[in-house]
């Protein structure tokens, strides 16, 4: 068995990247590979690349919705389309962060993306984060309370900047061992072979 690990960059922003999150643990479990979380500002990664993100284009937004409905249905994952697509991240990407690296850290990420993109829930809202970290048996006053702390702010920017120096551009990406990428949902059965022993 292996012992990569497999760094996930992500943003709450990205549908992609919820459904990436309901399929990677699983696939890296098998491999004996353990996941880190790395929440980043995607909005940030774009504007240092000049990608226009693909929602603000007429011509693939109607297919975005299509696929994802087409995706989520695929894989059997909870799935309801957005009233507004896009809300501010910043709240639910530092409250992430303010959970260790671990078990903790991932039910922190399904519960936010679960609101997100199974209930269409604002994650800019501190009183929705707050619950769904409570639903998900977490002190979500005190989680919600920390992302005003200088050191988790300067911990987002810091990973941003990193994604941005590795030249990740887009969510989710998957590193491995701090080299290989891989990009999007789609390539996880790549990751998953780059994983498997030869």
């Amino acid at each position: 068995m292996s012992a990569h690990r497999v760094r996930c960059y992500f943003d709450y922003n990205s549908p992609y990247s919820y459904i990436a999150s309901a399929r990677l643990e699983p696939l890296c479990a098998k491999h004996g590979a353990t996941v880190e979380w790395m929440p980043m500002v995607l909005g940030g990664v774009f504007q240092a690349h000049g990608i226009a993100p693909p929602h603000t284009k007429d011509y693939r937004r109607a297919y975005l919705w299509q696929d994802l409905r087409d995706l989520t249905a695929y894989y059997g994952i909870p799935y309801r389309e957005r009233t507004e697509f896009l809300f501010k991240p910043i709240l639910a990407l530092r409250a992430t962060l303010a959970v260790p690296q671990g078990p903790e850290r991932a039910r922190v990420v399904h519960a936010l993306f679960r609101g997100a993109f199974a209930e269409d829930l604002d994650l800019g809202d501190s009183a929705v984060v707050q619950r769904l970290l409570d639903e998900a048996g977490l002190d979500g006053a005190a989680l919600v309370a920390r992302t005003r702390e200088q050191a988790l702010k300067d911990e987002l920017k810091a990973i941003t900047d990193d994604a941005i120096a590795r030249g990740i551009f887009g969510a989710p990406t998957f590193i491995v061992d701090d080299g290989k990428m891989f990009w999007g949902q789609d390539r996880l059965h790549l990751l998953e072979h780059h994983l498997a022993p030869h």
